[in-house]
C-alpha cells in the first residue's frame, strides 16, 4: 500500500531522503535520480510510503508485521462475554475521571457491578433488547427484578433477571416466507385484521418450532405458487414431508409427540394451505384436527389455547357441512358467532362493528339455506334474496368481505333463479380478485354440476363428491 500527499508542499519537497539532505529532488518515479546516483533507497515523491508488512526505516527496518494465527469467532466470543458497565437511566450523577469516587455505601463485586441494599446486578445476564456492541447499557428500574439479600450478612453474588428464552435467528428465506404469510395469508383467515392470531401467535411460535416453521413456509409458497406454477412441485414435496413427519410421530406410541400445541398449530396452518390451493385432501386433515382437539390436554398458554380452539371450531363449522350432510346439519343448528374470531381486548370502531354485524347475519342466512335444503329439500328463494341484499351493502373487494365466501357459495349452490346464480358467482369472483385463494375458482367450477342435480337429489348430500374442497 502506498500513501502519498497530493498537496503543493509534497511536490516542492520531493522524496523524504532529498528533503532530509536539503537538496532539490527531481521527483523521479519510482526512484529519483539523485537517490539512485547516491545509491540509497528512495521513498518516492510522496512524504510517506509504506510497504505491505514491512517497516522501511528505524529499528524494525525489514521486519515483517506478525499476524497472530487466531480464530476471529473465538476473539469475538471472548469480547462478547466481557461484562460491561451498567448505567441507570435515572442516574444523573457524573464522576470526574481524575477524582476518586467517594464511598457512598456501595461495594463492587468481582464483576465490577454495583451492590446496593442487598441487590446485585449481573452484567452477563442482560435482556435481549440490549445491544451487545454498545459501550453503555441503560436500564430503567422497571427492567430489573431485584431480589433482596438473605437475613444474614452474606451478600448474593448474582441477581436473576427476567430474561426470555433466546431465539436463534432465521435465514433470509424463512424471514421472507414469514413476511409473505403475514401480509397475504393471515389477513384472509380472520374477519377483521385488527387482531390476528396467525400473525401475533402462530409466527412467533414458529420461530421456536421447526415443524410449524416449515408449515408456515409451505403455505406462503402455496399462495405464491398460484402466480408461479414452476414452484408448485417443490412446495408439494415439502408439504408431503410435513404430513409424513406427523404420521411417523403418531406411530411411535408416545402421546406427547402428537397431542401437543405444536401439532395442533401445524394442522391448522396446513388446513389454511388447503384453502389456499383448493386441495381435495382437506378432509383427512380436518378429521385429524378434530380428533386431536377432542383429546388434547390443557395448554399452558391461555392465549394460544383460546386461539387454537376458536380456529378449530371455525374449521369444523365451515368444513363439516361440506363433508357430511347429517354432521353438517347438526353443526349448523348452533352456528359459531363470528365475533368470537376477534380478540375481545381489541377495541373495534363503528365500521368494524358494521362489518361484524353483516358477517353474523350472512352466516346465519347461509346456515338457514343449508338446513332448509338438507332437512326438507325445499327452495329458499326469499332467504336467498335477503342474503343478496345483505351482500350488496359491502363490496366484494372491501376488507372483511372474504368472510362471506362460505355463505355465498351455499347460496350460489342452492340458487335456481339465474339472477341469483349470476350475483353470487360474481361476488365470489370479486372476493377472489383480492384474496387469490384458489378454493374460490374451484368452487365456482363445481357449481354447474351442482345445479344439474337440482330437482332430482339434495345437492347437500353430494357436496363431498361434486366439490371436495374446503370453501371458506
Amino acid at each position: 500500500m502506498v500513501a502519498t500527499d497530493s498537496g503543493s508542499n509534497s511536490q516542492s519537497r520531493g522524496c523524504f531522503q532529498c528533503s532530509k539532505r536539503r537538496i532539490v529532488c527531481d521527483r523521479g518515479e519510482p526512484t529519483c535520480f539523485k537517490c539512485q546516483k547516491k545509491g540509497i533507497e528512495c521513498s518516492g515523491s510522496g512524504r510517506f510510503r509504506f510497504s505491505p508488512g514491512l517497516a522501511t526505516r528505524g529499528k524494525l527496518k525489514g521486519c515483517t508485521i506478525p499476524i497472530p494465527d487466531v480464530d476471529p469467532k473465538t476473539v469475538y466470543q471472548e469480547a462478547s462475554d466481557t461484562p460491561r458497565p451498567i448505567r441507570w437511566k435515572d442516574d444523573q450523577n457524573r464522576v470526574n475521571k481524575r477524582q476518586k469516587p467517594r464511598n457512598s455505601g456501595k461495594e463492587r463485586n468481582q464483576n465490577g457491578l454495583a451492590i446496593d441494599g442487598g441487590s446485585v446486578i449481573s452484567g452477563t445476564d442482560l435482556p435481549q433488547s440490549m445491544s451487545a456492541g454498545s459501550r453503555d447499557i441503560v436500564l430503567s428500574s422497571e427492567q430489573v427484578v431485584v431480589r433482596h439479600a438473605p437475613s444474614d450478612d452474606r451478600q448474593p453474588s448474582v441477581m436473576e433477571l427476567a430474561v426470555g428464552q433466546w431465539i436463534a435467528p432465521v435465514d433470509h428465506r424463512t424471514r421472507e416466507s414469514f413476511d409473505y404469510f403475514a401480509d397475504y395469508v393471515a389477513p384472509v383467515m380472520v374477519v377483521l385484521d385488527i387482531s390476528n392470531g396467525y400473525r401475533d401467535i402462530i409466527l412467533p411460535m414458529a420461530l421456536e418450532d421447526n415443524l410449524l416453521q416449515q408449515a408456515v413456509a409451505v403455505v406462503a409458497a402455496q399462495h405464491l405458487g398460484s402466480r408461479h406454477p414452476s414452484c408448485r412441485a417443490a412446495t408439494e414435496s415439502r408439504r408431503s414431508a410435513i404430513i409424513s413427519r406427523l404420521r411417523r410421530d403418531s406411530q411411535v406410541g408416545s402421546p406427547d409427540l402428537v397431542f401437543n400445541p405444536s401439532t395442533w398449530a401445524t394442522l391448522i396452518v396446513l388446513l389454511v394451505g388447503e384453502t389456499v390451493t383448493g386441495s381435495s385432501e382437506y378432509s383427512h386433515l380436518l378429521r385429524t384436527l378434530l380428533t386431536l382437539a377432542q383429546n388434547m390436554k390443557s395448554v399452558g398458554n391461555t392465549e394460544l389455547r383460546d386461539f387454537l380452539t376458536k380456529q378449530t371450531d371455525m374449521f369444523a363449522f365451515l368444513g363439516q357441512p361440506l363433508l357430511n350432510a347429517d354432521l353438517g346439519a347438526e353443526r349448523l343448528k348452533n352456528p359459531v358467532d363470528p365475533s368470537v374470531w376477534m380478540a375481545s381486548r381489541v377495541n373495534a370502531d363503528s365500521h368494524h362493528h358494521r362489518t361484524l354485524s353483516l358477517v353474523k347475519q350472512v352466516f346465519s342466512k347461509g346456515a338457514q339455506i343449508y338446513l332448509q335444503r338438507a332437512t326438507a329439500n325445499q327452495s329458499s328463494w326469499h332467504m336467498l334474496e335477503e342474503l343478496r341484499q345483505l351482500l350488496c351493502q359491502m363490496s366484494p373487494t372491501e376488507p372483511g368481505a372474504h368472510g362471506f365466501v362460505w355463505s355465498c357459495f351455499i347460496a350460489a349452490a342452492d340458487s335456481v333463479d339465474p339472477e341469483h346464480r349470476a350475483f353470487f358467482s360474481n361476488y365470489l369472483k370479486g372476493v377472489y380478485s383480492r384474496t387469490m385463494f384458489d378454493n374460490i375458482p374451484k368452487a365456482l367450477d363445481a357449481l354447474p354440476a351442482i345445479w344439474d342435480l337440482q330437482g332430482s337429489a339434495k345437492w347437500t348430500g353430494n357436496l363431498p363428491r361434486l366439490s371436495p374442497i374446503l370453501i371458506m
